[in-house]
């Protein structure tokens, strides 16, 4: 599920995701970009994502990202239109790191390349520009990525051993 949190509350969608789940699909929902910490929580308690779109404001709350950390929930993260919209005022304000550090398992994307004026190169390159990340730390969020995309075994295990 995708979209503005303002009109959306996952807990509408409860019954689409169970029906999804028991088709064997993987689980991701928007939250916690627009509308804070609780609206990560709320998708957490009503829907059963393994993934969540964007997720960053959930830096505002030290126990959601021990829940994150603990149970393991992938931010896809998308630093670059999380400052154009203005979520942030820069990249040194951008809590990826943050999250990182405290062992929330975080992937880096473009979201939409054209309209926020990014790239997957402007990415790294401020990533590593700000925070010092390096060839290992994005190393890690590519193994994060692969193992959290929806996808059977033996393509993510193929798609590692390529990246190995």
């Amino acid at each position: 599920m995708g979209g503005e949190e303002r009109h959306l509350k996952a807990v509408d969608f409860a019954p689409s995701f169970e029906i999804a789940a028991a088709a064997g699909l993987g689980l991701t929902s928007h939250a916690s970009e627009i509308c804070g910490a609780d609206s990560a929580r709320e998708t957490l308690d009503s829907i059963n994502v393994t993934r969540i779109g964007h997720g960053v404001r959930s830096i505002e709350d030290p126990e959601l990202v021990r829940r994150l950390a603990d149970e393991q929930i992938v931010l896809e993260v998308n630093p670059g239109s999380n400052i154009a919209l203005n979520v942030f005022p820069s990249w040194a304000d951008h809590p990826i790191d943050a999250l990182r550090k405290a062992g929330v398992p975080v992937t880096v994307s473009t979201d939409d390349p054209p309209y926020f004026y990014t790239d997957m190169t402007r990415e790294y390159t401020m990533l590593h520009e700000t925070f010092g990340w390096d060839v290992s730390d994005f190393n890690e969020t590519n193994r994060t990525a692969m193992n959290a995309a929806f996808c059977d075994d033996e393509t993510r295990q193929r798609l590692l051993a390529q990246f190995e």
